[in-house]
């Protein structure tokens, strides 16, 4: 599997990496930085002189999370068990393709734009898990509904993000990866818990600060 023409240099950890955009509840919980980013270096040092490429990590990245959703629609506690360890994985790996493309000097418009269009879909088919499988396991058709707002507020939050990058020209596209990462920890920890509906309240309350937040940015005077 090693390629003779691949990279010759060392694997460094912190050329890797890329600058994190901060936000203040993150402070405290740097969960990509110490945990998942560092477990993804384990992958990327394994893979660095083969013929795996950044891509061959975005898509096994979004194959895992599209299984881990289908294993949530079990809608019991081994169920939720098993699916939170396997978003977990799909996050490692989601650092591990941005990391391995840094480390290599690799990056691409296209694998950031790959990286982000996968994200999404795998994003939608998590929250309607999330929806169905918490419906299965408590039967409360209230929560199914808030579950079905909570999913239907993450893709506009992301949609008025990015439109609001490209209203000010900011090339800067992987700032939301941290708040991302962090979201997939809370939900594994509360499935290990057996609370995965938990998540439902915080998927609204975040939905609704941001899409608000987002919006008086936008509208916010510029400044002189």
């Amino acid at each position: 599997m090693n390629d003779p023409a691949g990279p010759t240099r060392a694997y460094e950890f912190r050329k890797s990496l890329k600058d994190a955009h901060r936000y203040p509840v993150l402070e405290l919980f740097r969960v990509e930085r110490y945990l998942t980013r560092p477990l993804a270096s384990l992958i990327v040092r394994a893979v660095f002189r083969s013929r795996i490429k950044p891509d061959h990590l975005t898509w096994a990245s979004f194959i895992v999370a599209l299984l881990a959703a289908a294993v949530f629609l079990g809608g019991s506690h081994p169920y939720f068990i098993v699916a939170g360890i396997m978003g977990l994985l799909s996050s490692v790996l989601d650092c591990a393709d941005g990391m391995l493309a840094r480390a290599r000097d690799e990056c691409t418009e296209r694998g950031a734009f790959l990286d982000i269009f996968l994200d999404r879909i795998a994003d939608f088919a998590g929250g309607l898990a999330l929806a169905f499988g918490t419906y299965r396991f408590l039967g409360s058709a209230p929560l199914l509904v808030w579950a079905l707002v909570g999913v239907a507020l993450v893709p506009l939050q992301t949609s008025l993000y990015y439109i609001l990058l490209i209203y000010r020209r900011d090339p800067r596209m992987g700032r939301q990866a941290e708040v991302r990462g962090f979201g997939i920890f809370l939900l594994a920890v509360l499935c290990v818990l057996n609370r995965p509906h938990y998540f439902i309240y915080v998927l609204l309350g975040e939905g609704l600060v941001g899409t608000v937040y987002l919006f008086v940015l936008f509208f916010r005077p510029a400044r002189p």
